[in-house]
């Protein structure tokens, strides 16, 4: 489905000033962009292409920006959706719409994708545990070896690497 731009400006024959209708279609523009990355950024993560991923990520950020300027300078007007078309309304609403869905499903996405990381480091850390520790049982520590100066097989440095 072919989206209609949100960005050109109309001279409409009603009293609505032309950069009110401006700020709303420009919003409307930046949600619908919004969406776009979001649904991007879940497909990427998909396919688990951290390239990419890292260049997404700004312009979701300064998007993200600009959005909220956008509804700042909305709310600080109180009666501008009152003073818009109808059919601009609807589009605000549709927008909306479409950027609270696709907002909870990204962050879904992400919130789960933190949960496995965390899951696997944990898991790591267990085995590691598990080989590293040593059994509780009855242990001489004068025929350990200590006084031989020699390494102890339970200290094993582990590393995790979490930019992966």
């Amino acid at each position: 489905m072919q989206q209609q731009p949100h960005n050109t400006l109309v001279k409409r024959p009603d009293s609505t000033p032309s950069p009110i209708i401006a700020l709303v279609k420009g919003t409307i523009k930046i949600m619908d962009d919004l969406v776009n990355v979001m649904r991007l950024e879940i497909e990427v993560l998909t396919a688990r292409n951290m390239v990419e991923h890292k260049e997404i990520l700004p312009r979701k950020q300064r998007l993200t920006l600009d959005y909220r300027a956008n509804m700042k300078a909305i709310a600080a007007q109180p009666g501008i959706m009152k003073q818009i078309p109808e059919d601009l309304r609807q589009a605000v609403k549709i927008a909306a719409q479409k950027l609270a869905d696709m907002a909870d499903r990204n962050a879904k996405f992400l919130r789960n994708g933190v949960i496995a990381t965390q899951r696997l480091i944990q898991t790591i850390i267990s085995i590691v545990k598990e080989e590293v520790l040593p059994v509780p049982t009855y242990k001489n520590t004068s025929a350990a070896g200590f006084d031989q100066k020699s390494y102890s097989p339970t200290c094993k440095p582990v590393a995790v690497i979490r930019t992966a």
